[in-house]
């Protein structure tokens, strides 16, 4: 069965999706199968950055009316073949537990990893999201109000059982002295009370793949940065490499 990966952050705008995307392209690529259940419904994003959008028939929504099998909703990026995406529905619906179940139960077992991109927040998708997470990974940038979502995106997750929680920093300058007001990581480390699993730096390459739905190139800071993250998320030691 799949490992189930949930995406969160307290605040919005703090690079769910882009982690979503990049870090399942980085496990598609090292072969395992990888499937992205978008749950930020109404705000449907990652059939632009995947380059799904001509594809698309059915979606999560269809899913919950019924309308569709949840194989039927799943769409093989082509740039990264072992890399499928459930588009969010484009209007906001309300999500259960047992929704969520749903897809997990019929298509577990054709995954390796499920990565559930949430909605900003602590709400009702983010809690059904969580009953089904082996793992969470916590967003935030370099800013105190992110922090302190991120703290509390920690405590909430820990409240509905998921123990194996990480913090993964976007959008972080490679200078220290462009982070202010916060003086260094550490204070962002200190602050979400989380064990830091992966910085992001600030990169165009990056934005352009999620706005253009290419692959993220090689000349990019962050190639190696998401490679490495998923080599974390599978269990090995590589050394994060920062100061």
């Amino acid at each position: 069965m799949a490992k189930n990966i949930l995406v969160a952050s307290g605040k919005g705008g703090a690079g769910k999706s882009t982690v979503s995307v990049f870090l399942g392209e980085a496990l598609a690529g090292g072969k395992e199968s990888v499937l992205i259940l978008e749950l930020d419904c109404g705000l449907r994003n990652l059939d632009v950055s995947l380059g799904l959008t001509d594809e698309i028939v059915f979606d999560f929504g269809d899913i919950l009316r019924g309308s569709c099998e949840a194989k039927d909703a799943v769409y093989n990026c082509r740039f990264c073949p072992n890399l499928s995406l459930i588009p969010a529905s484009l209007k906001p619906v309300s999500v259960s537990a047992e929704d969520i179940k749903k897809v997990v139960s019929e298509l577990g077992k054709n995954f390796d990893y499920i990565i559930f991109d949430c909605p900003a927040g602590l709400g009702d998708i983010f809690e059904s999201a969580a009953s089904f997470a082996d793992m969470a990974l916590v967003i935030a940038t370099p800013d105190p109000s992110s922090i302190r979502g991120a703290r509390a995106t920690g405590a909430k997750l820990l409240s509905l059982g998921v123990k194996e929680r990480r913090l993964v920093i976007e959008r972080c300058p490679e200078k220290a002295k462009n982070l202010s007001p916060i003086n260094n990581l550490d204070e962002i480390i200190d602050g979400s009370e989380l064990q830091l699993i992966g910085v992001i730096w600030e990169d165009a390459f990056v934005r352009k793949s999620m706005d253009c739905g290419v692959p993220l190139e090689f000349e990019s800071p962050n190639y190696k940065t998401f490679r490495d993250l998923s080599e974390r998320i599978r269990g090995k030691y590589i050394p994060l490499g920062i100061k």
